[in-house]
């Protein structure tokens, strides 16, 4: 936070680290352990990033007693940011250590509340603390940074609705694969056509997400999103001139690689950004953004298709039907280079990363110019504490991937082979570090379930599946389906294609109607942070999505369009299931507290779910007892119980050696650890 140095703390004078003296308005700081050394409460947050065994949810500052928070706060300043007074930054690290007692303040009506606290703040800092809860933007430098996601997420939905929309013309391809007769083994056509459309995904899945690693490293978030929009500019103004399904399917390959490329980076740089409080929000404008595109998109086809009249020729004069189709055919194919440019456009505006600048092993490693960074992203009084905050979190990240910061130096890479083992140690921690294991769980069924759920059946083959369902070989019938897919439960409308058999214009409407209302239902989305695992789960959801672009028209050519809809009807129940038991809820957890939610055993949360919460969400719901109180696995002791009501979790006599993953000894409280260390799932 971005404080005026406090005329009634002099630098010199050091703040007890016990409970301060009571005020006229009753607000204090919490207790803290007082039996405790620095070495032994630093030593349990590290160990807590590994196990989690206590489910507590804790500051990354808590560990420090005043002292020595006064201790690293001039040493960081001193070392790396000279431009900046200790004493402000100290204010802020005193305000971000314990962020709830001053948010109480700022809120307290009588104005003299605080007035016993390190930190005096004054009324524009308390607007600030208070908005940074209350406000969704109240950062308004985060604006550019949203309109740079929002463009990214704009570009990802127009290139699915180039697909779909190009899939209606597959016949310009040697691939008449729309209405094959039923009972018949899918030609090579359906493949084909399958092949052309997954190819982009396929290689976003196994080329792109992985290579947005590397890319990352060297350029930034921002210079990897650069990156990936000249690839979809060129192979969208490729595609354009491609009549053959391997050309296509060749071009939409270096699509896919920018695709991939664009997934990975685009949520990392929102969710490094962001205000904590905020940052699923944040993440969530890709969603929003990406159906939107999808919308335009669809908008655009139409426009394309009005240039030809009833029957392929144009309204003013004569004409040949396919060379007026492949002018349409390359509209839609090359469209998507548009909103490309505009990404361009916005991302030289964008500012990067600060996190990316604060990694010791990278070369990168420039905290001055991560608070540059993020004075350009935080235009409130909140810029000092962000940027000591970030450098502590990843410190603390650092030292339990057992990475040597004490001498302030970290192990550079230099070399393609030291990069190559880098990767692949991180990715072996994926699997290794509980953690991070968790967090690719839950973040790889997230994309699964997208899958799984169908949606991308309709951003791919909505067109095709309401070409089918209507009229086939109506000449109206591709505008048709366009009209249908411009506004795209799945029950309902695998319902309304079997049973309604007489009526097609009443049939795809209802059919149209449900799958609007699953769309709607479908619209709030996900969040994950984290590169290798954000890659990793990511690939995923590309991956299934390339399955399902190859496969589908195989199966609503052996399942029909009832058929296909209810497999994924099905398939919904599934997704669900997986989500309860696997997915954590990361609502309004900042990143540092997300490494604490992720280290809780996953079979411990799923006993959470099935034990404790399905019984309250019955008797809350079902039996509307509007007095169960609904059950938190977490112990947060940021914006929970207050700390005095819980366990010192930094006492050295409640913290026996604990043996983790490896066999390595690490300091974890006892006192409420309710379960046995045996299981590392």
């Amino acid at each position: 936070m971005q404080l005026q140095p406090s005329a009634s703390l002099p630098a010199a004078v050091s703040v007890s680290s016990t409970r301060r003296p009571s005020n006229t308005t009753g607000i204090e700081l919490p207790d803290r352990a007082s039996v405790s050394t620095g070495h032994t409460r630093f030593n349990a947050q590290l160990s807590r990033r590994k196990h989690n065994n206590q489910a507590v949810i804790v500051n990354p500052l808590s560990h420090l007693t005043d002292e020595e928070l006064r201790a690293d706060v001039y040493q960081f300043q001193a070392h790396y940011l000279d431009s900046v007074k200790p004493e402000d930054l100290l204010r802020a690290a005193r305000v971000a250590k314990d962020v709830r007692t001053y948010d109480e303040v700022a809120r307290a009506e009588d104005i003299a509340a605080g007035s016993g606290l390190p930190v005096t703040l004054d009324p524009k800092e308390k607007e600030a603390l208070k908005a940074e809860k209350d406000v969704l933007f109240s950062e308004r430098g985060m604006f550019v940074v949203i309109l740079t996601v929002s463009l990214a997420a704009f570009l990802q939905g127009f290139v699915q609705s180039s697909i779909n929309g190009a899939s209606l013309y597959s016949e310009h391809f040697s691939q008449d694969s729309q209405h094959v007769p039923s009972g018949q083994k899918p030609p090579a056509p359906v493949w084909r056509l399958g092949a052309a459309n997954a190819s982009p995904f396929l290689f976003a899945a196994v080329v792109g997400c992985f290579a947005s690693l590397p890319i990352n490293d060297l350029v930034g978030r921002r210079g990897a999103m650069a990156v990936a929009a000249v690839l979809i500019f060129g192979s969208s103004l490729g595609s354009a001139w491609c009549r053959t399904w391997g050309a296509l399917f060749g071009v939409r390959a270096i699509n896919g690689i920018g695709m991939g490329i664009k997934a990975v980076s685009t949520p990392i740089l929102a969710s490094e950004t962001a205000v904590g409080f905020w940052r699923g929000s944040s993440i969530l404008a890709w969603q929003l953004w990406v159906s939107f595109g999808i919308f335009m998109g669809f908008v655009f086809n139409l426009i394309f298709n009005a240039a030809i009249g009833p029957g392929g020729q144009s309204p003013d004069e004569g004409g040949d039907r396919w060379s007026h189709e492949d002018k349409i055919l390359s509209l839609i194919l090359g469209s998507p280079c548009v909103p490309a440019l505009f990404l361009l456009a916005g991302l030289w505006f964008c500012p990067e990363s600060p996190r990316y600048y604060m990694r010791r092993k990278s070369s990168r490693f420039n905290p001055m110019k991560a608070y540059e960074m993020l004075k350009l992203i935080r235009t409130t009084e909140v810029t000092l504490r962000d940027i000591y905050l970030i450098y502590k979190s990843v410190q603390l990240e650092e030292y339990s991937q057992d990475i040597d910061v004490e001498s302030q130096e970290g192990p550079i890479r230099r070399g393609l082979l030291s990069y190559i083992r880098g990767y692949l140690s991180e990715y072996a921690d994926l699997a290794t570090k509980r953690r991070l294991r968790n967090a690719l769980v839950s973040s790889s069924t997230v994309n699964l379930a997208q899958q799984l759920c169908g949606i991308n059946m309709l951003a791919f083959y909505s067109g095709t599946l309401f070409s089918h369902v209507s009229s086939p070989g109506e000449t109206t019938a591709i505008r048709d389906a366009m009209f249908y897919s411009l506004g795209y439960a799945m029950l309902g409308a695998a319902l309304s294609a079997a049973l309604i058999k007489e009526h097609d214009d009443l049939r795809v409407g209802i059919m149209a109607f449900f799958l609007y209302l699953f769309s709607a239902a479908y619209s709030p989305g996900l969040a994950l942070t984290r590169m290798q695992g954000c890659a990793s789960a990511i690939a995923v959801n590309l991956l299934f999505a390339g399955f399902l672009t190859l496969f589908f028209p195989s199966i609503i050519y052996s399942l029909q369009d009832s058929g296909a809809l209810g497999l994924f009807s099905g398939l919904n129940l599934l997704a669900f299931a997986l989500v309860f038991l696997l997915v954590e809820e990361t609502k309004r957890r900042s990143l540092e507290d997300l490494d604490l939610v992720f280290a809780v055993r996953k079979s411990r949360f799923i006993k959470h779910q099935l034990t404790q919460y399905l019984p309250w969400w019955f008797q809350y719901y079902i039996r509307r007892d509007k007095t169960a109180e609904q059950p938190s696995l977490y112990l947060d002791l940021i914006w929970g119980p207050r700390a005095e009501q819980s366990p010192d979790i930094f006492d050295p006599r409640n913290c026996p050696v604990h043996h983790d993953d490896a066999g390595e000894e690490s300091i974890e409280p006892e006192d409420v650890r309710n379960s046995t260390d045996t299981d590392h799932n």
